[in-house]
């Protein structure tokens, strides 16, 4: 499923990705591995996950959320218009 890159301020677009800067050694910012706005609007770490650099995220996302608000968002994703690096995933 193809998402499309979201931001901050446009919480009723979801599911969507949205990326993220850290400042490295030098303090210089560099792109982070981005963050998934779910279908239910909740934003949520990738860090298992593996994005690569066409966009492709593996595994499988999924929001297993049971309550109070059930969710069970479970897709492939496909960061639209990514053009970051590609980050492995973090155990």
């Amino acid at each position: 499923m193809k998402i499309p890159k979201g931001d901050y301020g446009t919480p009723e677009i979801a599911p969507a990705w949205l990326p993220i800067e850290q400042r490295n050694e030098a303090g210089d910012l560099v792109p982070s591995k981005p963050i998934i706005r779910c279908r239910c609007g909740k934003l949520m770490s990738i860090g298992l996950h593996h994005v690569h650099a066409d966009g492709r995220v593996t595994a499988s996302f999924l929001h297993d959320q049971p309550v109070p608000d059930p969710c069970g968002f479970h897709e492939y994703l496909e960061l639209e218009g990514y053009t970051g690096p590609e980050f492995p995933p973090r155990p």
